[in-house]
């Protein structure tokens, strides 16, 4: 029964997926020039990265490879984070337009709906962009590509998405409360990418605390990355860190739906 359940879901997320997608791809020429610009902007940043690099060497004892190694996993994680909730980005007009209250009367959870309503594609570019990055940084910084090394990578890839997916779930479940939360998704989800493409480090000790421990980004790319890089820098924090991205993302998910949930029930119609 509760396999049927599963497949059940499965076929109905890729058939609303599918069904925005072929609505997109109406569109192909701004499609593409999006998907462009996307590709762009990662190529530029990452020419920044390089540039700033270049005139200080390392940064604080990350060479340049193993920062870009940083990036490049810590943009594959944003990049799925951003095709998995793409609805979150402006949950908030659910909420003012009222479209929340068709959403709950569907006979599926609403949080299901909401996610598979709109799975934008153009994040794909983005993905491929990052895995190329990815590649390119794995190599450079020396790691033996072993089986053991590929299970942790994909453990880590996928822990450090459901990690950012439940930064931008709890931050877009404050409009359940306050009605608009679009601007906190946006602050929140850009501080915290750009906080897993450097080594945290360079930042106070309060700020290493902050994303250690309530904002755990550090767990996306930093943590984990002692073990593939053997930097063996933990800063004063226990080595089982570096193994701790799935055990955060799983208790992250738990608070996270909880958080979801609690709003839900406490949820009052706008009446637009």
């Amino acid at each position: 029964m509760e396999r049927s359940m599963v497949r059940r879901y499965i076929k109905l997320y890729f058939l609303l997926a599918g069904a925005y997608v072929r609505s997109r791809l109406q569109y192909r020429l701004s499609f593409g020039l999006m998907c462009f610009g996307i590709v762009i902007s990662e190529i530029c940043l990452l020419g920044l990265l390089g540039a700033l690099l270049a005139k200080f060497r390392t940064v604080n004892g990350w060479t340049w490879a193993e920062v870009v190694f940083l990036y490049g996993l810590g943009n594959l994680a944003y990049s799925f984070m951003r095709i998995l909730g793409s609805q979150l980005d402006d949950f908030d007009r659910y909420i003012i337009r009222g479209e929340l209250d068709g959403v709950l009367i569907k006979p599926v959870p609403p949080l299901f709906y909401i996610l598979a309503n709109r799975v934008e594609l153009i994040h794909v570019s983005r993905a491929l962009t990052s895995v190329a990055i990815f590649v390119v940084a794995f190599h450079l910084s020396g790691i033996r590509w072993t089986l053991d090394v590929a299970l942790f990578t994909l453990t880590t890839i996928l822990s450090g998405t459901l990690i950012m997916f439940t930064l931008m779930l709890i931050s877009a479940t404050v409009a359940l409360w306050t009605t608009k939360s679009g601007k906190l998704t946006d602050l929140l989800i850009s501080a915290t990418k750009e906080a897993t493409a450097f080594p945290i480090s360079i930042y106070p000790l309060a700020v290493r605390l902050l994303l250690t421990f309530v904002l755990p980004v550090a767990f996306v790319t930093y943590y984990p990355a002692q073990q593939l890089l053997q930097k063996g820098e933990f800063l004063g924090m226990p080595e089982l860190f570096q193994f701790g991205a799935p055990v955060v993302a799983l208790v992250m998910l738990c608070v996270s739906y909880l958080f979801w949930c609690s709003g839900l029930r406490r949820y009052h119609s706008t009446g637009s």
